[in-house]
């Protein structure tokens, strides 16, 4: 199929229109925020990842859960100590997210790379979140986060904080 320079504009111009009237930037950022998610886990940061988390935001997981920021960073920590995420890599997948205003849901899907021992995927899962925008800035308001089946050691493996 030909297409022709009238047709690249009227697609273009359709294009500006849904980069600038349907919430772009709101989308940009949360994809930003879903992908610190996973970096800071990896990168150890107890505070910008739950800097993540509105103050009154929930984690809930197969590896436990907690309420409050100061709670979410004390869940890092603890897991981060035992060894949890000792040798492994968190990757974000694809996301889908739905904006409303000031609110916002998100479905992603997530994998965990093995960095220590034999090569592989370690876990996998999904993530569902709701999110809020407070004081200009996206945050997670509640976060699930589901593991497969096919997991390594499912119920332990190597997952979030």
């Amino acid at each position: 199929m030909i297409v022709s320079k009238s047709d690249y504009l009227v697609g273009r111009a359709a294009m500006e229109v849904v980069m600038d009237g349907n919430g772009v930037a709101d989308r940009v950022e949360i994809m930003e925020l879903l992908g610190r998610h996973q970096i800071y886990i990896d990168l150890k940061d107890a505070d910008g990842y739950a800097g993540l988390y509105a103050e009154d935001g929930s984690y809930e997981s197969p590896f436990g859960g907690s309420t409050g920021r100061a709670a979410i960073k004390e869940l890092f920590l603890g897991l981060q100590a035992s060894g949890f995420t000792a040798g492994k890599r968190h990757m974000s997948g694809p996301a889908m997210i739905d904006i409303d205003g000031e609110r916002a849901t998100a479905l992603s899907y997530y994998w965990v790379a093995e960095t220590e021992g034999d090569p592989g995927v370690y876990a996998t899962g999904s993530y569902r979140d709701e999110l809020i925008k407070a004081d200009g800035r996206w945050l997670i308001s509640r976060r699930v986060q589901t593991l497969d089946a096919s997991s390594v050691s499912a119920g332990t493996a190597g997952g979030d904080a």
